[in-house]
Parts: structure tokens; sequence; C-alpha cells
């Protein structure tokens, strides 16, 4: 009889080990989703948010400011100026009417958006699009130190298996970015939560930064603040799309023979649309390093295609800056 008390015992310990898996996941689930709500500015009914904002031009610092007047989705209106640069965009019902100083939206300015980690484009990873949608789930949750801060970090993995990873500061509930953000400090207004400074860096080199000067709730702000400037071009939109997502394997770029024997690396930048039928079109780079990667870049990703962003569930075209990364290894 001894030899198979282990089996029995194994047998059944199972079920009440798999059920505390399953309610670890459910909690996980839950944080994140309370971890989104905390940081959702944009449940408030009216606010209003100024910056002080640097990136890095060619090696040169280059400041200007950042305006973002919200009175509800239906009317908000953000404001970008560096010199040399200014973009203004406003949202109505369902479009967006944007006017820029430049043809197509630059490497820096979409870098500036993910800082933010939110906005009418796609920031990566953002504040607003946490926790799992449709055909994410749950795969891990686990406790770490995160930028020095206690965390509590998620797994969330779709059905392709691709896996982000959610981190909940647990003395604030609030999110915990990592990879290329660093984020400072935290103004709270109406029980919302917003870090006071923010960051992307690339090598360890602040790429982007971001120090809010003055963000307050307000009484409805009047309609004549939201009106579209002249030479606006409109578009269906609105703040928040949800997020773009590759999906299949997709096409490798293709690494060129007289790059790679010149030991030739670097990363692509390329500005483009993403249709509503998760085709990327208007291809156009914007940060270059050869003509052989150059080309190579543009004909993988006019290859791939995405999961298209929506405003409430119906697709939207967007613009975003997709950089193809080529190293050479050892």
């Amino acid at each position: 009889m001894k030899r198979y008390l282990p089996l029995v015992f194994l047998l059944t310990m199972h079920p009440s080990t798999l059920l505390a898996s399953e309610k670890v996941k459910e909690e996980g689930k839950e944080l994140v989703e309370q971890a989104q709500e905390r940081n959702n500015i944009f449940a408030l009914p009216s606010f209003e948010m100024k910056a002080s904002i640097r990136i890095d031009n060619k090696g040169e610092p280059l400041e200007g400011s950042y305006v973002l007047l919200w009175n509800g989705p239906g009317q908000w209106r953000e404001e970008i100026s560096f010199p040399g640069y200014s973009e203004i965009q406003v949202g109505g019902k369902g479009v967006v009417f944007i006017k820029r100083t430049a043809e197509v939206l630059p490497l820096r300015i979409d870098q500036l958006r993910s800082t933010l980690g939110y906005g009418s484009g796609t920031p990566h990873p953002s504040f607003i699009h946490v926790a799992p949608g449709p055909g994410e789930t749950v795969k891990k949750v686990r406790d770490q130190k995160v930028d020095g801060s206690q965390a509590t970090c998620v797994e969330i993995a779709d059905h392709e298996n691709h896996a982000r990873e959610v981190c909940v500061d647990r003395t604030t509930g609030g999110i915990v970015r990592q990879g290329n953000f660093a984020d400072k400090g935290t103004i709270v207004v109406g029980g919302k939560l917003f870090p006071v400074s923010l960051s992307y860096t690339e090598s360890g080199k602040r790429i982007v930064e971001v120090q809010i000067t003055e963000l307050k709730t307000t009484e409805s702000l009047p309609s004549s603040a939201f009106e579209p400037p002249n030479g606006a071009v409109s578009k269906p939109g609105c703040m928040n799309p949800s997020q773009i997502r590759r999906i299949g394997p997709g096409v490798p770029p293709h690494y060129p023979e007289p790059e790679r024997r010149s030991h030739v690396e670097g990363s692509v930048a390329i500005s483009t649309v993403i249709g509503t039928d998760g085709v990327p079109r208007q291809l156009q780079v914007v940060s270059g390093v050869t003509p052989g990667l150059n080309t190579a870049s543009l004909d993988a990703v006019q290859q791939w295609r995405y999961e298209p962003a929506t405003c409430d569930g119906v697709p939207v075209a967007v613009e975003t800056v997709i950089v193809v990364n080529y190293a050479l290894h050892p």
C-alpha cells in the first residue's frame, strides 16, 4: 500500500494547486485593470496639461513646449512646438484635425508620443491600454523591484503567444514602465495618477524628456478653444485608439551582403500609416543608414500585416514610425 501513497497525495493536491494558480492569475488581471484606471487621466471630465519637452536633435538638445486641453473624448486639443517644428491636433466626435509643419511624422515626435504614454497614435507602452484585451490571458504574476520600486509584474500573452509585461507599483497602485522608459515622481489630479517626469532612452542616452509643469482639473473649457486651425487635414480617429499589433511572423528584413561584409549596423526608421485593413502604406524613411539597409527595410515592412487600431470598436488608420534594427553578432 505504501508504494501508492505518494501517487494518491499528488492526485489530491493537484486540483487545489491549479485553483491557486488560476486565482493568482485572476488577481493579476484585476491588479492591471485597477492600475489602468488609476492612471487614466482621460476619465476626468476636463483638465489642462502643460509640459516642457526636450528631444535629441542630431546630438544636440532641442527644447520645446507641450499643451493638452481636454473636454472629454469629443473635444480636445494638443499642441507640440519646437524651433522649426509645430503640430496641432484637435479632436471631435470620431474625427481628428491635424496640422503640422512636416509632411510625415518625424521619428522624435513619434517617440515623444510614446514617452507621454497616450495619444491619437500608438504609444508603446501605453498608460491607457495595458489591461488584457480580447484574446489575451494572464500567464505569470511575480513580485520584483523595478527602477527602485517594489512592483507586481503581470505577464500577458495573446493567442499567438506574443507576450508583454505590465508592472504595478505596490505603494501607489500606478503603472511602472520598463525598457526604454523611465518615469519619476507622481502627481495626483482628480484621484488619477500621472508621472511628473517622463523620459525615453536609447543605449543609456535620454532621447526624449518630458517635465510636467502643470496638470489640473478645470471647469468645462469653452468650445472656442477647440476650433481646428486653418489648413488642418481631417481624418477618422480619436484620442487613445487601441494599439496596433503585428500579426503573423512577418518577412524578416534582408541584411544586404555589402553592408554585412563592411560590418555596417544601425536602425532604419520608417514613417507609415497602418490602414484599417492592417496594411502599412505611405512608407517613407525618416532616419536611415545606407541605401541598401533602407531599401531592405522598406521591402520587409511593406509585407508586414497588423491588427488595426480601433476607436470604439471601429477600425481607424493611424500614423506611426516603425524602426528596423540591424546588428551583427560575433
